[in-house]
């Protein structure tokens, strides 16, 4: 069994309460800025290079970025997640019309 102590630390730190909303970068705490995707109808627009796109749970990466064309088996209300660090989370609801017969 390993017993805990406490160590001396010799590191910098960050003043203040700091959350998942921060990143250090440069040796300074930054605001992650705001995921830059703008979703228009079934497309969304500025999709970062790299980017996850999570569609029900289910991941896709996205590794060219752009502009990211959705299209889905079912009508019905989708939510949509896109994630690339250092941005925060993107969070969307896509509706999906039924199809005209």
């Amino acid at each position: 069994m390993i017993a805990p102590f406490l160590a001396r630390w010799d590191g910098d730190h960050a003043p203040g309460a700091l959350d998942d909303s921060w990143w250090f970068y440069g040796g300074q705490a930054r605001q992650r800025p705001a995921c830059p995707v703008v979703a228009e109808g079934l497309v969304l627009r500025g999709v970062r290079p790299g980017s996850t796109i999570t569609i029900e749970g289910q991941q896709y990466e996205c590794a060219e970025g752009g502009d990211v064309e959705l299209s889905f088996q079912f009508s019905g209300t989708y939510e949509i997640t896109v994630t690339r660090w250092p941005y925060l989370d993107g969070s969307y609801t896509i509706e999906n019309p039924p199809q005209p017969e």
